[in-house]
């Protein structure tokens, strides 16, 4: 509601001095969150794996909805929750294809401490604990594009991994994946 506020007092004072790009509409980033956090389930069991789908219009507010002109992600972070004297590695997916993996070494295929993922790891923040694959990277990008033309575009987002060091693993353990994406939005066309 703020932001809307906001957008009105802009757009009354470009009005009053007589700014031509009130006329001509212009674009505005609306954030697109798309996250899960996966619950690890306590108990012998070293290994987890879930997916949810994610319906992007469900996203953002509804007003936004009929105006998206186009999409982008601008990094994706992985964090955990609650502790653990081990190790982790998985892999998060978007619609079936892999998106990074996540743990340590130069592919990030091998176990890194649960303790570093404390701190999300970032791609902005160029962490090497997550490495990107390509073919994710553009199923994201299709994904967010798509939208622009179809706001029921839904993304199936998962992921799987396996810990070590500690058994049985304690209660309270989960990781998460956050795909930050923007769509811009037209005003005033």
């Amino acid at each position: 509601m703020k932001t809307k506020l906001l957008m009105f007092a802009i757009l009354v004072a470009l009005t009053t001095y007589g700014s031509s790009c009130v006329y001509e509409g212009f674009l505005i980033p609306v954030n697109v969150p798309i996250a899960h956090t996966y619950a690890i389930n306590p108990g012998t069991q070293l290994t987890f794996g879930d997916d949810t789908t994610i319906i992007l219009k469900d996203q953002i507010d509804g007003s936004w909805v009929d105006k998206i002109k186009g999409g982008r992600f601008y990094d994706i972070r992985v964090s955990v929750h609650g502790t653990y004297n081990g190790t982790v590695v998985g892999v998060g997916y978007v619609n079936g294809i892999r998106l990074l993996n996540y743990g340590s070494g130069p592919n990030a295929t091998s176990p890194a401490a649960w303790s570093v993922f404390a701190t999300p790891q970032s791609l902005l923040g160029s962490s090497p604990y997550i490495r990107p694959d390509t073919l994710g990277i553009n199923e994201l990008v299709r994904v967010m594009n798509q939208f622009a033309n179809d706001p029921d575009t839904r993304v199936l987002v998962a992921s799987n991994g396996t810990l070590a060091g500690q058994s049985p693993v304690p209660s309270g353990l989960s990781l998460t994946i956050e795909i930050l994406t923007q769509a811009d939005a037209e005003l005033n066309k």
